[in-house]
């Protein structure tokens, strides 16, 4: 599982709604999402309701969402 415990967690503005609104679009419950993930349900509140998440945790809604990290992120391809 990508757990939080003893790693400072980051606010990435805007991460949580581009999030939800991607899980949404590939209709996953948020257990759903959280299990292909390999994380918690609660992990993913965080980061969608409140933009707060580590990097481990970016990698695993990445791979859920089937998208890479600099997809989520906004770096590189269609800013």
């Amino acid at each position: 599982m990508c757990m939080n415990n003893h790693i400072t967690k980051k606010c990435y503005p805007g991460l949580g709604a581009k999030v939800r609104g991607k899980r949404n679009s590939l209709d996953q419950s948020l257990q759903l999402a959280a299990t292909r993930g390999r994380t918690t349900p609660q992990t993913w509140l965080q980061l969608e309701h409140h933009d707060l998440a580590t990097m481990r945790t970016i990698r695993c809604v990445a791979h859920a969402l089937n998208v890479s990290v600099d997809e989520l992120l906004g770096e590189g391809g269609d800013q």
